[in-house]
């Protein structure tokens, strides 16, 4: 209902076929690493999606909006200022604090899903173009061929396995951002209708003032307050569902970035047969080779600054000498 990342695969997604190499890596039977990671990704997604039913009361899915898609609700403590019960705020003003916990941007969160949307489908594409290229090479024979071949089909499936945790995470964010904007709208929402009523409270205990003395008044306050409280446990108690919830969230997201680092890694085997793989740094591999050559380096520098004129302490005292011994020579003449 309220989450535009939808978990099923893309209508032109392209089907999962082509090996993954059948050992070590990404490896495993022909066909089934992208499968298998698309239903992991799937039951991270479904059960995300529940985490809103004892929150917000609903399955937390649909197309298209991130948040409530209603809009802004008007600041439910304007109303009580216009109905001139502004003091009350003092009263009653802790009800403020549940609606400022739950910050959202729904605007902002669906730019971000819809660019993890975006990369989705691009890995997509990017998966059928290169299951095309795999065909294109069935010519070529020998051993060499088969490891190619082999090699491109788990890349195949890599790509499509990395498809499918991009678009979970897409699902896990929108959900995650539908709950906080979702569960603000209904605690606003309470807080308003609770205020409308201690503004009914009220104007009933002022009329009947003057017959109970004022007594009217206090026992408004007394039932206002109680009204109030009853609002701040409920929105309490559900910012409490939302915290554990997301909580759950983030270990299901650390799941998908775990999938995504294992993929990396294997795709590092094209970084060793470009002659690119990945080396630590010479300070970090050999810090006693890093120093001397910082060392040697250091005594080039001021052995070239000294023959090229530079102000060392050496030349500096050869410049004063000289202009000592000029000085004497005028001072003979």
């Amino acid at each position: 209902m309220v989450t535009t990342f939808d978990t099923k695969p893309s209508a032109s997604a392209p089907e999962t076929s082509g090996g993954s190499g059948g050992s070590g890596g990404t490896g495993g039977p022909e066909g089934r690493f992208a499968i298998e990671i698309e239903h992991q990704v799937t039951l991270l997604s479904n059960e995300a999606k529940q985490e809103g039913v004892p929150i917000v009361g609903h399955v937390l899915e649909g197309m298209d909006n991130v948040g409530d898609g209603g809009g802004p609700v008007a600041d439910p403590f304007a109303q009580f200022f216009s109905s001139g019960f502004g003091w009350m705020i003092d009263k009653v003003g802790f009800l403020r604090d549940a609606i400022d916990e739950l910050d959202g941007d729904a605007a902002a969160g669906q730019t971000a899903v819809d660019s993890m949307k975006q990369a989705s489908e691009s890995l997509s594409f990017m998966a059928r173009g290169h299951q095309a290229d795999i065909t294109s090479l069935q010519d070529w024979q020998g051993d060499a061929g088969e490891a190619y071949r082999a090699s491109m089909k788990q890349l195949h499936e890599e790509i499509l396995g990395l498809m499918h945790v991009v678009h979970g995470l897409g699902t896990l964010t929108a959900v995650t951002i539908s709950m906080v904007i979702t569960l603000r709208k209904i605690v606003r929402e309470l807080v308003a209708t609770v205020l409308g009523a201690i503004v009914i409270i009220m104007l009933a205990a002022v009329a009947a003032a003057v017959w109970t003395f004022g007594t009217s008044i206090a026992v408004g306050l007394a039932a206002s307050m109680a009204a109030a409280a009853v609002t701040a446990v409920e929105s309490a108690r559900r910012i409490t569902m939302l915290m554990d919830a997301l909580g759950r969230q983030t270990e299901r997201m650390v799941t998908l970035e775990t999938i995504a680092e294992e993929i990396a890694d294997s795709l590092k085997r094209y970084e060793k047969a470009a002659g690119l793989s990945t080396t630590q740094s010479s300070k970090d591999s050999d810090p006693q080779r890093w120093n001397s050559s910082r060392d040697k380096a250091d005594e080039i520098g001021q052995d070239t600054s000294g023959r090229l004129g530079a102000v060392t302490p050496d030349a500096r005292r050869e410049f004063d000498q000289q202009e000592l011994d000029q000085a004497k020579q005028e001072l003979g003449r």
